[in-house]
């Protein structure tokens, strides 16, 4: 049913933008050369993306080679504007900067924020603003703030930021003498999603894109309990030396901002449209506790 679900929303989605025929579209646009020469000659733009993280990237079905969603979108219009074909590279989270570093993709947008750690090794082009949400099921009242996580189980992605939050946390309880919590990492969001639904983990750390798209897809299934302070931003990441790609992805998804067709992807997947109001302040430092998919 789950995946019937996820399937209508990405019928809605992709017959919505044709509709929309979003704006500032270049259809017939031709890249640049020194966009060519460092995407490749053959005009092909590949992203590498992580398809467990919905709205942003996901299977349609268990039987889907082809993942859909915000950045999936973002990244075609992106595509279509520079005059450059897409390519989405399915890549396990762990993977998908090791993947750009070693120039299996030219970029990364794939629900990824921007980190003063990730920016001393890759560019970044902001796009979305989002926040960290602590997520449980609907009937679990019992959490309200981190703090109510002392003894409990969380399940989380395994290579995301949101475990150094639960590392912090716990180092805290500890000194609290608390209980601490026992942290269950997974390889793909979705997974710990499902460990929430079993029973087996009490609480799960991801966005405020995710929970949206949860209560589409399944309401009343879950509650955000908790909503950390000071939102973050997705960045498209790239390699440093691609000086062409970063003055074209900058213009183009500022464009895109001004003219609506961010906004006009956000309504589409369900999201608020005032992430598409993007920061496009860097960070600079990394402070100790940073939520930070």
């Amino acid at each position: 049913m789950k995946v019937a679900r996820f399937g209508r929303m990405a019928v809605v989605a992709l017959v919505a933008l044709s509709a929309v025929a979003l704006p500032g579209s270049a259809q017939e646009a031709t890249p640049a050369a020194a966009l060519l020469a460092e995407t490749g000659d053959d005009g092909t733009l590949t992203n590498c993306v992580d398809p467990s993280f919905p709205p942003m990237e996901f299977f349609e079905t268990a039987e889907s080679t082809e993942p859909v969603g915000f950045d999936i979108d973002l990244v075609d219009e992106v595509g279509a504007r520079l005059g450059l074909t897409v390519e989405h590279v399915p890549t396990e989270f762990t993977g998908l900067l090791p993947a750009l570093e070693a120039g299996r993709c030219d970029v990364v947008a794939s629900g990824i924020y921007l980190t003063a750690e990730r920016l001393q090794t890759f560019a970044a082009q902001p796009y979305y603003d989002t926040a960290v949400v602590l997520m449980t099921l609907a009937e679990n009242d019992a959490v309200a703030a981190p703090e109510d996580l002392a003894g409990t189980t969380v399940a989380v992605q395994a290579g995301t930021n949101y475990i150094n939050i639960l590392n912090d946390l716990n180092a805290e309880l500890e000194a609290a003498g608390q209980p601490t919590m026992t942290i269950q990492t997974y390889p793909r969001q979705t997974d710990a999603i499902q460990q929430l639904i079993v029973g087996r983990a009490d609480a799960t750390i991801t966005q405020d894109t995710e929970a949206a798209f949860r209560e589409l897809e399944q309401p009343g299934t879950f509650r955000i309990a908790y909503t950390y302070p000071d939102p973050e931003t997705f960045g498209i990441y790239h390699r440093p030396e691609a000086t062409a790609l970063r003055e074209a992805l900058a213009a183009t998804v500022a464009g895109m901002r001004d003219d609506g067709a961010l906004a006009a992807i956000a309504e589409t997947w369900g999201l608020p449209v005032e992430g598409a109001e993007f920061s496009t302040e860097l960070p600079e430092a990394a402070p100790a506790a940073t939520p930070s998919a």
